[in-house]
């Protein structure tokens, strides 16, 4: 009784109580099923001891009826009355009371649900607003662990997809007690309650695992409760948490919680896949492009691709964060791309430029940034490419500016650039042997190249990071 007593407002009982002994002029006392006294009305009795006194009562007659509630026993009511002959109206006030109680009891049912289905769908939002435009599916699963890992009070999550090729599901990321345990953690498909929950695409709870039988992880567990993740229709991975920290067996709530985790993992990640999957179309489409370019002259195959290793090599030595390296890779693929408008007689001469013809070579990195400034795509890597000519000291070309007025980029393309033009063979020479470039490039220092980003280029080469 006083289980259901929590769940429903006191006062509205106590008003209830008080209206029905006013109405039957009797006192009334609710009892708990070991005779505890909950509430009263009518009366000053505080106990049922003092209740059964004469005095207390008013010298009206005790009559008992039990209360029920979903068929169930909850406790008595007992009420004092004027005779024995109006003990038949006990059973009506009982009945009364019971039926405000289940009234009350359904629409603190309902309440409870509607603030359930309100607090799942602010952590939809949530989680959802958190995720935004995220496209790193690594990330992705980061998120949505930490906030997971908030909620659930869980000794370890972990976040595991499927390697298609092999046909396994493999760990993608993992937090908590184990994690470091269950990183590396790989199972076949097909097998054991991890494929099972895989191939049914239902989520399971599993008490005792040892019993169970059908789970072997790395570490100590006892309880489990697996939830796929589901793209389009089709399984593509499983998110799983192991023993509440609480040491209690994992009940609905907790996998409600799992569910709305898991749509919105499949859901970002699908996204994710799809993304990446868009993003390697569009640089192969780049490659394709670089490689056209550098077709132009037999001389030059390849130079793109190179320069792109070089600068990524150079970026990541730096600590450049990776959607900067990503975007730099592509500028260094497009960075010749002005050299569609230089005629081939001047690409391919084998001898040395006329100073018109060198002129003419001069405008790529102006003709390429314009070319790209129409492609929304390129916005940012518009500046790079028109700057990879510039020197350090403000000699360069188009603009003449210098130092930090040159994006980092643009002088991480200056040398990678400049090392593979010099090791590479052209129509006029053999190309020079690395060392010899390098003594070159350092007489440059502080003039044509930017003293830090041509250390961290030794550095690479040192550490075979590049050939």
């Amino acid at each position: 009784m006083d289980n259901l007593l929590r769940n429903i407002s006191r006062r509205k009982i106590e008003e209830a109580l008080t209206n029905l002994s006013v109405g039957f002029g009797a006192p009334l006392l609710i009892l708990d099923t070991q005779g505890k006294v909950l509430m009263s009305a009518g009366s000053n009795c505080r106990d049922r001891k003092s209740f059964n006194s004469s005095a207390c009562r008013g010298g009206k007659l005790v009559c008992s009826e039990p209360l029920y509630f979903k068929e169930k026993k909850v406790g008595m009511l007992e009420m004092g009355l004027e005779s024995a002959n109006g003990a038949e109206i006990a059973p009506g006030i009982a009945r009364s009371l019971e039926s405000f109680l289940g009234l009350e009891g359904e629409i603190e049912n309902l309440s409870s649900e509607i603030v359930r289905v309100y607090d799942e769908l602010s952590l939809i939002q949530k989680i959802s607003g958190m995720l935004g435009n995220e496209m790193n599916s690594e990330r992705i699963c980061q998120l949505v662990l930490e906030e997971a890992d908030k909620i659930l009070s869980v000794t370890t999550l972990f976040i595991m997809l499927l390697d298609v090729e092999r046909q396994e599901l493999f760990t993608r990321f993992a937090i908590g007690r184990d994690e470091e345990s269950i990183l590396g953690y790989r199972v076949p498909n097909t097998e054991g309650l991890i494929g099972h929950v895989f191939r049914q695409r239902e989520p399971v709870t599993v008490c005792d695992i040892a019993i169970d039988g059908r789970l072997t992880l790395p570490f100590p567990a006892k309880s489990v409760l697996c939830v796929p993740l589901i793209a389009d229709t089709k399984p593509v991975g499983m998110l799983i948490a192991t023993d509440k920290l609480s040491g209690e067996e994992f009940w609905s709530q907790e996998l409600q919680l799992m569910g709305i985790f898991a749509s919105e993992v499949s859901s970002a990640l699908q996204k994710a896949n799809l993304y990446e999957d868009i993003n390697k179309l569009f640089l192969s489409t780049v490659e394709a492009l670089a490689t056209a370019i550098d077709a132009k002259d037999p001389y030059t195959y390849g130079h793109s691709r190179r320069v792109a290793e070089l600068s990524v090599a150079i970026s990541n030595e730096l600590g450049m964060p990776k959607d900067r390296v990503k975007k730099l890779e592509l500028a260094s693929l497009l960075h010749d791309i002005g050299k569609i408008g230089t005629p081939e007689s001047i690409l391919r001469k084998p001898g040395v430029l006329q100073p018109e013809e060198y002129e003419k070579i001069k405008e790529h990195p102006a003709k390429g940034a314009e070319i790209l400034s129409m492609i929304a795509e390129f916005k940012e890597i518009v500046t790079w490419i028109r700057y990879h000519h510039e020197w350090y000291d403000g000699k360069g070309y188009p603009d003449g500016i210098s130092a930090e007025q040159i994006p980092i980029e643009a002088r991480i393309l200056a040398v990678a650039d400049s090392y593979d033009a010099m090791t590479s063979d052209r129509p006029y020479r053999k190309g020079m042997p690395s060392d010899t470039v390098l003594n070159i490039m350092e007489q440059f220092s502080r003039s044509q190249f930017d003293p830090v980003i041509l250390e961290a280029f030794e550095r690479c080469l040192a550490q075979g990071k590049v050939a």
